[in-house]
């Protein structure tokens, strides 16, 4: 969204070297230096062998945005601008739907070997959602989508949060009917997973956007808001090495309380328990799972925020992050 005004404020040149050095500096930060160290200490605690290596982890992410952005670079230089106003809600909800078909052709077209083609995770997101978003971005911020969604109508608003969470309500029934059977409710999941992702992510991104702006985006920002604002991208690329911090302090703390661990040694890092009964491995009680779960997230959130409002600020990483 914010491409086009920083490519005609900076030219070219300025602006493919920012984002070299932000996004090309980002990945290379946690794929040759984070990431690796991070596998250092899970290996080590988990007992495998303890070796480096490159590791891309949620930077895969950055480094298609790298290359989307690269692109767009190159076509701005000699495309004519697209002058479009924001399309009604409604039509991109359609539009939405055109996608979940492109995404569900692409899920059942593509072999699984070529997926991953290019280090993208999973080519039907690619090309049902990352591409069509990012070029969509594009558009709205060189046309000021931004206000559409802002001074959209009551009624709109309101019909966007209800779609919203009816999706949430199907996707509760699918993954509920998976563990508890629900009377009269049958969805096939393997359906409904290659054709939800961009028909729900329309609505779900619009409805953020208004909701955002009416009830958090204040003018001026708090002090909270802005640093979270500008600390968010140091988080998406700081956090796993936080939140397994936290995994590995409360596995020590069921060591301590007496409980078996077992660490596979086919899939890396599942970690289950030991029946006392057969002597097999097993999951773990479901009340520990859930422990596990908000130790971790409420620990995570509590640390990684301030971590990287002062890790942004150190020499070199404050040019990066």
């Amino acid at each position: 969204y914010f491409c086009p005004k920083s490519m005609g404020r900076k030219g070219f040149r300025r602006f493919v070297e920012d984002k070299l050095v932000r996004l090309g500096g980002g990945f290379l930060l946690y794929s040759l230096l984070l990431g690796p160290i991070m596998n250092l200490y899970c290996f080590a605690y988990s007992g495998y062998p303890i070796t480096y290596r490159f590791y891309t982890g949620p930077t895969w992410f950055i480094l298609w945005l790298l290359n989307f952005t690269m692109i767009y670079a190159v076509i701005a230089q000699f495309a004519a601008p697209v002058k479009m106003n924001m399309p009604h809600p409604v039509i991109l909800l359609l539009f939405g739907a055109f996608l979940s078909a492109a995404f569900y052709g692409v899920a059942v077209g593509v072999p699984p070997e070529w997926m991953s083609f290019g280090n993208m995770v999973q080519w039907r997101y690619g090309i049902g959602l990352y591409i069509p978003f990012f070029t969509a971005g594009i558009v709205a911020g060189r046309n000021d989508w931004m206000k559409s969604v802002e001074e959209m109508e009551t009624w709109c608003v309101w019909m966007l949060r209800t779609i919203v969470v009816g999706f949430w309500i199907l996707m509760f029934l699918e993954a509920g009917s998976g563990i508890i059977p629900i009377p009269g409710v049958n969805i096939d999941a393997g359906v409904l997973e290659n054709l939800l992702p961009p028909i729900y992510a329309v609505p779900m991104t619009l409805t953020l956007i208004q909701f955002f702006h009416q009830y958090f985006n204040g003018t001026p920002p708090s002090k909270i808001a802005k640093n979270a604002g500008a600390a968010a991208y140091t988080v998406y690329i700081i956090h796993p090495l936080i939140y397994n911090v936290w995994i590995i302090a409360f596995i020590a703390i069921l060591k301590a309380a007496g409980v078996s661990i077992w660490w596979s040694q086919e899939q890396m890092f599942l970690y289950l328990t030991i029946d006392p009964a057969t002597g097999a491995p097993s999951l773990l009680p479901g009340s520990y799972i859930w422990a596990g779960f908000l130790w971790t997230f409420f620990l995570t959130q509590l640390t990684v925020w301030p971590l990287a409002h002062y890790m942004r600020q150190l020499p070199v990483l404050n040019k990066i992050l």
